[in-house]
């Protein structure tokens, strides 16, 4: 490709203040761009590039860059290539077309950004309308991206992060669980499943993954973070386990990885209180590496992405294994509990109302779930010790008309079928 050739010439320095760094090219010295980092800069030269051949090879299709002689062969190759204007037009419509995206990656993302360069993969969800909520399109896009990141002999680190600087990840997309979830289980498992299939493409990367945390983590956003084997957080960031706030429940990440990273005590406040805590705090209790000023977030990523891509790989993959065993451990423990557990809750009357304030945006009243059931009695308003007595001759009772099935310790009816335990009193069916 011509605009490879011409940018391994690229030169890149920093300029005579120390303010930007100045790419040129010495082929083309109409060609100037600046920029903050020595990447960016980069990216703009080539940028500017492709738009120049471009519009040389459309406005003059014998137009032919200079080119500095060379004896090497692949170089008069290369040379003998120039001379074909054809060839050149074709290439430079060609790149423009293509190069627009980022060029080291195959797939047309929608959902996230995916680049490829000096040996680091970046992953950006890139959902900011939705602080980069996940949808199921965007779990597929991931899937994909960690894949090809892991078989990718040139990657030694990625980075996963979100789009903007409010927020990393705010979990899942609720308008999607509203839509398609809720009083759907069969719906809800396999919406787990893509998220399983996400997560297991991460943790099996077979390289370092580093949180690059840019703002809000909520609810099962914060599973990518835990996922990750590092993370650096802006210290404007905040961590909130939000699910029993809006009568949901923390799958797949949280609930098994928190009590290893920050402890059995402040894993449950987080899990069950719902309250935000601080990147200071997240960094003190163990749930960050390190915590930087937004401003030098990527330089503090990048400084250690270079350390990780200094070591051997090979023994960064089997050191990585041994560190997982925990969580892998953990997260296949639960994994088949944890899918029931969500297409139960997702067709609750809690999930009902909890999304639904959430979408109206009003307060929610907890305490009427407390007392709503609060003056149920067993079947024929008898108490369980008065039904202690009697529970012998209910017990061939296990099954009424249709679906339903019968309690014989407590006589409480209608039941599902698929209960194996009442209800009510905690006995087994």
């Amino acid at each position: 490709m011509l605009t490879e050739f011409f940018m391994e010439r690229a030169q890149i320095a920093l300029s005579a203040d120390a303010r930007a760094f100045v790419g040129t090219l010495p082929e083309f010295p109409e060609l100037r761009v600046e920029a903050a980092t020595p990447e960016d800069c980069e990216r703009r030269l080539r940028d500017e590039l492709v738009r120049l051949l471009t519009l040389e090879a459309l406005e003059s299709p014998s137009f032919i860059p200079p080119v500095e002689a060379t004896t090497k062969a692949a170089d008069r190759n290369l040379r003998s290539r120039l001379l074909d204007s054809t060839l050149l037009r074709t290439d430079a419509v060609k790149e423009a077309t293509n190069e627009s995206q980022p060029a080291a990656s195959p797939y047309a993302f929608r959902e996230i950004i995916y680049e490829k360069s000096d040996f680091i993969a970046r992953l950006t969800i890139n959902r900011p309308d939705t602080f980069n909520a996940y949808s199921s399109a965007t779990l597929k896009e991931m899937t994909a991206a960690f894949r090809d990141a892991a078989s990718d002999r040139d990657v030694a680190v990625l980075i996963l992060t979100g789009a903007g600087d409010k927020a990393f990840c705010a979990g899942s997309d609720i308008e999607q669980h509203s839509r398609e979830h809720l009083n759907h289980p069969d719906d809800a498992r396999r919406w787990f499943d893509l998220f399983v299939e996400a997560h297991d493409a991460l943790r099996q990367l077979g390289k370092p993954a580093i949180a690059r945390i840019n703002g809000i983590v909520a609810g099962s956003g914060n599973s990518w973070n835990l996922a990750c084997d590092l993370a650096i957080a802006a210290d404007h960031a905040k961590f909130a386990q939000i699910e029993t706030k809006f009568g949901l429940i923390s799958v797949g990440g949280p609930p098994q990885w928190l009590p290893l990273m920050v402890g059995e005590r402040r894993a449950r406040e987080m899990l069950l209180v719902g309250e935000p805590i601080s990147a200071n705090k997240a960094l003190l209790w163990g749930l960050v590496n390190d915590v930087v000023p937004y401003a030098e977030l990527d330089a503090a990523v990048n400084a250690l992405c270079s350390k990780l891509i200094d070591r051997f790989p090979e023994s960064l993959r089997q050191t990585r294994e041994q560190l997982s065993y925990w969580k892998d451990a953990a997260w296949q423990a639960t994994l088949e509990q944890t899918r029931e557990w969500l297409a139960a809750q997702l067709a609750s009357d809690e999930a009902r109302e909890g999304l639904a304030a959430l979408a109206d945006k009003r307060e929610i009243d907890y305490r009427i779930f407390r007392t709503r059931d609060a003056h149920v009695k067993p079947a024929n308003s008898k108490l369980p010790s008065e039904l202690e007595q009697t529970s012998a001759s209910q017990s061939a009772s296990v099954m009424t008309a249709g679906q339903e099935r019968d309690c014989p310790s407590c006589g409480a009816s209608g039941l599902p079928a698929k209960f194996q335990i009442c209800g009510l009193c905690g006995k087994k069916l």
